[in-house]
C-alpha cells in the first residue's frame, strides 16, 4: 500500500481537525438537550466501535489480528482516548471553553519534549518556532487569554491533563504504527480497552437512553460518533505512518480554528480581530512545521553534561 506524502498526510490531520471543530458543534446542541458531557464521551466511543469493529468482522477479518508487538501501545492508545476525553471535558466544565482549549492544545509542546527525551535528540528550531506559533494562535483563536482569571484549580488540572493524554494518544498511535499495525487495527483496539473503561467507570446500562426519543439528540450522538470520531481518529492514524506524532498534534491546532469558524457560520457568534490573528498564526506555525518534515534526522542532538 503507498502512503501520501509528508504535505498530503499533514492535511489529512487537518480535515480530522476540521471533523473535530464540527462536531463540537453537534455536542454543544447534545449538552443543551440534557446529555451530559462524561456520557457523550462514552457515547461516541460506542458509536465509532460498533461501526468499526462490525465492518473489519465482515470485510477484514485479518485486521482484527494486531501484530503481538503493537498490543501494548494499542493498549495505551485506548486508556488515552478515555482519558483525553474525560479530562478535556471536565476542564470545560470547570473553566471558560477557550482556556480548556488552549489548554489542551499544549500538546504539542509534551510531544516535543517526550521525542526529545526518549530519543535523545531535541527537534528543531523551526519544530519548536511551529510548535509556540500555533499555540500562541490557538489561545488568541480560543479566547483564553482573557479567561484565566480566578481560575478553577481541578479545571487547569483537568486541562492539562487533557494536554498530556492528547500527547499519550499521538505518541502512543505512532508506536504502534511503527510495529507493524494497521490504523483500523489500532483504533479497532482502542475502542475495545476504551469501553471496557467507560464499563467501570460508566456503566453502560445506566446511560440515559430516552433522551435518543428526541430524533434531534439521536443525530447529534450519531454526528460525534462519525464525523467528531471514527473518522477524524482513522484520519490520524494513517498520517501517523508518515509525519510524526510532533507534526500531527501541530497540525491538530485547526481545530480551535475550525471551531470558531463553524460556530461563527453556524451559530451566529462573533469573530474578533485576535481570533483571525490567532487563525493565521495557526497557519502558519502548520506550514513551517510541514517544512521540516517533522523528521528526526533533522533534530538536534542533546548535548551532555560529562
Amino acid at each position: 500500500m503507498s502512503w501520501p506524502s509528508p504535505a498530503l498526510a499533514t492535511a489529512v490531520v487537518v480535515v480530522a481537525a476540521f471533523c473535530w471543530g464540527l462536531s463540537a458543534i453537534f455536542a454543544k446542541g447534545a449538552f443543551e438537550s440534557g446529555i451530559p458531557p462524561e456520557r457523550m464521551a462514552e457515547a461516541r466511543i460506542a458509536v465509532a466501535g460498533v461501526l468499526l469493529i462490525g465492518f473489519l468482522a465482515v470485510g477484514r477479518r485479518d485486521l482484527l489480528r494486531p501484530p503481538r508487538a503493537a498490543l501494548l501501545p494499542a493498549a495505551v492508545f485506548g486508556v488515552s482516548l478515555v482519558l483525553v476525553n474525560l479530562s478535556y471535558y471536565v476542564a470545560i466544565d470547570r473553566l471558560p471553553v477557550g482556556v480548556a482549549i488552549a489548554l489542551q492544545y499544549t500538546a504539542p509542546v509534551f510531544v516535543l519534549g517526550a521525542v526529545g527525551l526518549v530519543s535523545g535528540r531535541v527537534p528543531g528550531a523551526l519544530v519548536w518556532l511551529a510548535g509556540v506559533l500555533t499555540l500562541v494562535g490557538a489561545v488568541l483563536v480560543s479566547g483564553a487569554y482573557a479567561g484565566f482569571g480566578g481560575v478553577d484549580g481541578v479545571g487547569l488540572l483537568a486541562g492539562l491533563a487533557s494536554a498530556v493524554s492528547f500527547a499519550m494518544y499521538l505518541l502512543s498511535a505512532e508506536a504502534a504504527g511503527r510495529r507493524g499495525a494497521h490504523p483500523a487495527t489500532v483504533l479497532a483496539i482502542g475502542f475495545v480497552v476504551a469501553a471496557a473503561i467507560w464499563t467501570v467507570v460508566l456503566p453502560w446500562w445506566s446511560w440515559p437512553i430516552d433522551r435518543l426519543g428526541d430524533p434531534a439528540n439521536a443525530l447529534r450522538v450519531l454526528g460525534v460518533g462519525v464525523v467528531g470520531t471514527l473518522l477524524p481518529f482513522l484520519l490520524v492514524l494513517v498520517a501517523l505512518r508518515v509525519i510524526s506524532s510532533a507534526l500531527a498534534g501541530i497540525a491538530a491546532t485547526f481545530e480551535p480554528v475550525f471551531a470558531s469558524a463553524l460556530a461563527f457560520l453556524l451559530l451566529g457568534q462573533g469573530l474578533t480581530g485576535a481570533q483571525l490573528v490567532g487563525g493565521a498564526l495557526v497557519v502558519i506555525g502548520v506550514v513551517l512545521a510541514q517544512a521540516t518534515r517533522g523528521q528526526p534526522s533533522e533534530s538536534v542532538p542533546v548535548e551532555v553534561a560529562a
